[in-house]
């Protein structure tokens, strides 16, 4: 038993021994090398770095679309180059073939003196026959042309070509291309511009006699701005600032009939104004045509714009014996105007005449308070009727 003891306690030992031999490699076999793991992770951060750039990349502009407007701006520009070449070829063309001509001109000019304006004829002649076959302008040779190698006497020297004409023939050439031949005779004249001033509107026309007739009012000129307002009437017949204005210088000039005359002629045009109608008004009003005064006077427009308008009204209706109509009016124009005296006065007839004594009496007292702009008739009246209705 001992034996087996020993033998058991000597392999529990050794089985100790070799797990603690075991167990340190293990640890260091889990273990990594530190430049292992900074490779892997380089290699990530690339292989993500290579992935963004595939998505993100911007696709590639289809060629074959492309492909013909570059090959139709290629043609395009090659076409223009070409005809830029014929153009400045012909044109060398014409220059020497013009430049020929004049030596020619000139050294039969300075063999034969007596035929010199003959042959400079000729050869201005055959210059422009050149020219005109070439399809460009003649201003250029003409200098050249104008310049013989010998100078004979002034009568005898050629003269030079048209400065303008030639200068047209340029023109109209550059203006074709010079493609097409062309002779002075198809030249055309330049076009004439004319400047026709519109006639002025009959608006137009009406605003300046209205400026001129307040013009000459304001300098004293009252028959001629009588005369301005006429012409605007006549032109603008529904204008009520014409009648009112000729009213107003009928009476300035002493002559009211005249301008009840103009009044009336408003009113026969349909014309709808407030101050016509209150001037016919109260011309009725000072012959105590009280009914003719109610006609004009229809309520139509706004009372705080046209106090003055419903006061006469209020009146009107007074005096025509309905003081409950002329009351409510009087009492919208006290509300309106609380200062004028008046409008209490007129209230308070009313109210005398409907015999409500107390609230008359109130109404005179007010309009004595506010009676600064009352006459004298006035103050004694309601003085009287104070006195009266205690």
């Amino acid at each position: 038993m001992s034996v087996l003891n020993k033998m058991l306690r000597d392999l529990e030992k050794r089985q100790h021994v070799s797990e603690r031999a075991v167990t340190p490699l293990s640890a260091r076999s889990d273990e990594r090398p530190l430049w292992l793991n900074l490779l892997l992770l380089l290699s990530a951060l690339l292989l993500a770095f290579a992935v963004y750039a595939i998505l993100t990349r911007e696709p590639l502009p289809d060629t074959g679309e492309a492909t013909p407007a570059l090959v139709s701006a290629i043609k395009n520009d090659t076409a223009a180059a070409v005809t830029a070449a014929d153009n400045s070829a012909e044109l060398s063309v014409s220059t020497k073939d013009v430049a020929l001509a004049s030596q020619q001109s000139a050294a039969v000019i300075s063999a034969e003196p007596g035929l010199a304006e003959t042959e400079a004829e000729q050869g201005a002649d055959s210059v422009l026959a050149e020219d005109t076959k070439a399809g460009t302008g003649s201003a250029l040779p003409s200098t050249a042309t104008a310049q013989p190698a010998a100078e004979p006497d002034a009568a005898q020297q050629p003269q030079p070509l048209p400065a303008e004409h030639d200068s047209a023939a340029l023109q109209t050439a550059s203006a074709e291309g010079n493609t097409e031949p062309r002779t002075s005779a198809n030249v055309q004249p330049e076009t004439e511009v004319k400047v026709v001033r519109s006639a002025a509107t009959a608006q137009q026309q009406a605003a300046l006699l209205q400026q001129q007739a307040l013009t000459a009012a304001q300098a004293g000129q009252l028959q001629q701005a009588l005369q301005l307002w006429q012409q605007l009437q006549q032109l603008t017949p529904q204008n009520a600032e014409a009648y009112l204005e000729q009213a107003r210088l009928w009476h300035q000039l002493g002559q009211p009939q005249q301008a009840l005359i103009v009044l009336q002629q408003a009113l026969q045009q349909g014309i709808v104004n407030a101050d016509i109608q209150l001037l016919l008004a109260q011309q009725a009003a000072a012959q105590a045509q009280w009914q003719r005064v109610d006609t004009l006077l229809p309520a139509q427009y706004v009372l705080a714009q046209q106090p003055e308008y419903y006061g006469l009204k209020a009146t009107a209706l007074q005096q025509l014996g309905q003081p409950q109509a002329a009351l409510d009016w009087f009492r919208q124009l006290i509300v309106l105007q609380p200062q004028q005296a008046r409008w209490w006065l007129g209230a308070a007839i009313a109210l005398d005449a409907l015999a409500q004594r107390e609230q008359a009496q109130l109404h005179y007292r007010q309009a004595l308070q506010w009676g600064d702009s009352l006459t004298a008739a006035s103050r004694n009246y309601i003085q009287q009727r104070l006195a009266a209705t205690e």
